[in-house]
């Protein structure tokens, strides 16, 4: 039972940079060059600890909340997918707040990226990825919203083996009778997508690498950090914060999370991080970490940042799109012309 357990910790499978190397379960990264670990980077200067306040969670401004809804990445079966879950978790509170909390909350397609990446060298689905897998996928692609497709804890298996990309019907589908009252699905061709406009890897000296944190999240929003997950904080954590493991090294290292602010217990400092196992583990689906010592590998110098780009959302609304049952159309464009692409799924 014991190995089975820890055999289930180790199954997020992650590889974050030189800096992590906790990846697990077969996943192989490729190589990646200096200029595939970001995007139109734009690091921030190290604010200076007298400019940070003492205690900051996008989760409560001050009374209003920034951030959207908790995941849970082992339902309905179990899915090593932390590295999809604790990257779009961020990209999608950043983008409630540069829409500074304008509804309706994003909830961006997990489900699709796990069924595509995989095609195009980007993670491994249920068997681990890494945060610039996703972004590498958000910046080529674009990802729609979680209306597009529910997530099913599947991936690029479910398909079949012998296709070479990822088939239109897992990207964006949707589903209605026809005429005969027979039910008819189809891939819709042109669904609201989001992307970056920048991400990169948090700098900062890895004796300070706590006050980059702070100044990433302080100035622009959460940020996704990679942490070590021992037994004790999986399946013994009980709210409040968490003490022990700070000795954990870097081949410790198996799962992604999203760190949303911090602040002080009791003269403790901390972390305020989001998971990804459900609003019924931890405190509400989050936890709390002791900050400064770099307890679970947290502080690392293993932390990433993404900005979202929502154009195409911003043109729905402008009314320069406009949304059908088949996806969206232009100002010009007849919906017969879009209904005559339509393939069955």
């Amino acid at each position: 039972m014991n190995i089975l357990i820890a055999g289930l910790t180790a199954l997020c499978t992650l590889y974050t940079s030189a800096e992590a190397k906790g990846y697990r379960n077969g996943y192989q990264p490729p190589e990646r060059t200096e200029e595939e670990l970001s995007f139109n980077h734009q690091p921030l200067p190290l604010l200076a600890e007298k400019d940070l306040p003492k205690e900051w969670n996008w989760c409560d401004v001050n009374g209003p909340n920034l951030c959207v809804s908790s995941w849970n990445q082992h339902i309905p079966v179990y899915c090593g997918a932390c590295w999809a879950h604790g990257s779009l978790s961020m990209i999608q509170d950043r983008l409630k707040i540069q829409k500074k909390g304008r509804g309706p909350d994003v909830m961006l397609g997990r489900q699709t990226l796990l069924n595509c990446g995989a095609y195009y060298g980007m993670g491994a689905g249920c068997n681990g990825g890494d945060v610039i897998d996703v972004f590498h996928y958000m910046e080529k692609f674009g990802l729609p919203d979680e209306s597009c497709f529910t997530y099913q804890a599947t991936d690029h298996s479910a398909f079949d083996s012998s296709l070479k990309e990822c088939p239109a019907n897992a990207i964006c589908r949707n589903c209605m009778p026809n005429s005969n009252e027979t039910l008819t699905c189809w891939s819709v061709k042109t669904p609201i997508l989001y992307k970056l406009s920048s991400y990169g890897k948090l700098e900062g000296p890895k004796d300070d690498y706590a006050r980059a944190m702070q100044t990433e999240i302080f100035k622009r929003g959460p940020i996704t950090c990679s942490i070590a997950t021992p037994n004790d904080f999986t399946y013994g954590y009980r709210g409040g914060v968490f003490k022990g493991h700070s000795n954990s090294t870097k081949d410790d290292i198996d799962h992604d999370v999203e760190v949303v602010g911090w602040a002080v217990r009791d003269g403790v400092d901390v972390w305020i991080v989001r998971n990804s196992w459900g609003t019924f583990w931890g405190h509400l689906g989050f936890f709390e970490i002791e900050r400064g010592i770099n307890s679970l590998r947290i502080e690392g110098s293993d932390c990433w940042y993404a900005e979202p780009d929502f154009q195409m959302e911003e043109d729905v609304i402008s009314g320069k799109l406009q949304g059908s049952m088949y996806g969206l159309v232009g100002e010009d464009t007849q919906l017969q012309q879009v209904t005559g692409r339509i393939t069955a799924a």
